[in-house]
Order: structure tokens, then sequence, then C-alpha cells
């Protein structure tokens, strides 16, 4: 995870004087996100004509103007609740439209066609757990397998199509897979829930076995349900001992 955030620090370094540039030319933010959206559909034609490479490149000129349309906003102070939307949204229909274009590209091919359809699903509905999950005030940005490191692999795999294209896109599927699991089991943990007794005794102990429980048990449950809880329980075992002893 530090690797990760000091690669987004370094790329922030990089996008945030570009963007504050761009803002200083008078483009807006929506301006930028549309030439993004308008750039992924030209590189969704290359890649439908057979052209994956000139699709792949051209995905990256898009990929660019989705992370300069959010420095433009922070350089500028212009971030808005409508362009917050239709960046998210413009960010749904870059999926469907590129992932459409690999699954008519590729439609001589079943099983890549059905990765292709399975890493768009799946796509979708990280999106959509994020979304349903901070309309409960509930925090949900993880996950293995978020929109920046999917955009990433797929511009490999089209620019580098006759070695990588296949293999990942199996990553795109089972990665999907991995990160809706891990976001509804996130929401999952946020939500207050008990903690069964008989499940607390076993954690109690001080054996390797009790220690390996116990972090399994937190991290399954979350630590702010699980915490509370072992704590009530190492009491009520202590008072339960001095209660032996005397």
């Amino acid at each position: 995870m530090a690797l990760k955030a000091n690669f987004a620090s370094g790329i922030q370094s990089f996008i945030n004087p570009v963007g504050n540039a761009l803002g200083r030319m008078g483009l807006t933010p929506n301006q930028i996100t549309t030439v993004g959206l308008l750039l992924t559909a030209v590189a969704a034609g290359f890649v439908a004509a057979d052209q994956p490479v000139i699709g792949g490149w051209v995905l990256v000129a898009g990929g660019l103007m989705d992370m300069f349309d959010g420095a433009v906003a922070r350089a500028h102070g212009s971030a808005t609740p409508f362009g917050s939307f239709y960046d998210s949204v413009s960010d749904r229909l870059s999926d469907g439209i590129i992932l459409g274009a690999i699954a008519y590209w590729m439609r001589d091919n079943p099983r890549v066609v059905g990765l292709a359809m399975f890493a768009l699903v799946t796509a979708l509905t990280i999106s959509y757990v994020r979304a349903k999950a901070e309309a409960i005030d509930l925090d949900c940005s993880i996950g293995l397998m978020e929109r920046a490191e999917r955009a990433v692999l797929i511009m490999a795999a089209l620019v580098f199509h006759r070695w990588l294209f296949e293999p990942i896109m199996w990553v795109l599927a089972v990665g999907g897979v991995v990160t809706v699991i891990q976001r509804i089991h996130h929401v999952w943990c946020q939500i207050d829930r008990d903690i069964p007794e008989e499940l607390l005794v076993i954690t109690l102990g001080d054996r390797a076995w009790n220690r390996a429980f116990k972090s399994a048990a937190r991290r399954f449950f979350g630590e702010q349900n699980f915490d509370p809880a072992y704590d009530v329980a190492v009491d009520q075992f202590e008072v339960s001992n001095r209660g032996k002893e005397q």
C-alpha cells in the first residue's frame, strides 16, 4: 500500500502543474472530461477496426485527460457537485465503450469476449458498491482493481496485445471479482454487529493459534466491531477468574 501511495504522490507531482497550466489557458474541468471521453470513443473505434496499438495510445491520451480534469479543478478551485457527477458518469461510459469495443474486436474468440464482458460487469459493480456505500455515509475507496489500475491494464493490453492481451483480460476479470468482494466486506465491517461469544472465547488464550484466530476474526468483523467486544470479553474473563480464585 505504501508503494501505491508513493506512486500516486509521484503522479500528482506531474499532473498538478499541467492542470494548473490548462486552467490558465481557460479550459474547464468539464471540457477536459469531455475531451477524455471523446478520445476514449476514438480509441474504441480503432480497436473495433482491428488497430489495437493505435487505439491503446489514443486511450493513453484519454486517460491523461481523466487525470488533468481533477488537477484543473483543484488548482483553480473550480470543483462543483455536477463536475464530480459528470466525471463519474464519463468514467462508467469510458469503461463500457472500450470494453465493448474489445468484445467486438475479439468476437471470433468467445473466451476473450466472455472475459471482456465479465470485466465490464465487475467494473460497473465496483463503482456501484462504492456509490451505495457513500450514500449511507460509509467509506468504500479500497480494492485491488480500482479504475486507475483497470485503465492502465487495458492500455497495456492493447499496446502489447501480441504478448499480454489475454493474460491481462484474465487479470481484469478475476481482479474485478476480488475487488467487489473486498468492497462488500469493507462495507459489512463498518456496520455495527454482534460478535458471537463462542468465537470470542477462542480468541482469549495466549497460544499462537489463539492469537492467529484473534487476528483473523478482527480482520473479518472489522476492528470497530471486534475490539470493543473483545475488551468486554477480556473483562468478563478476568472477573470470572477472580471469582474462582476466591
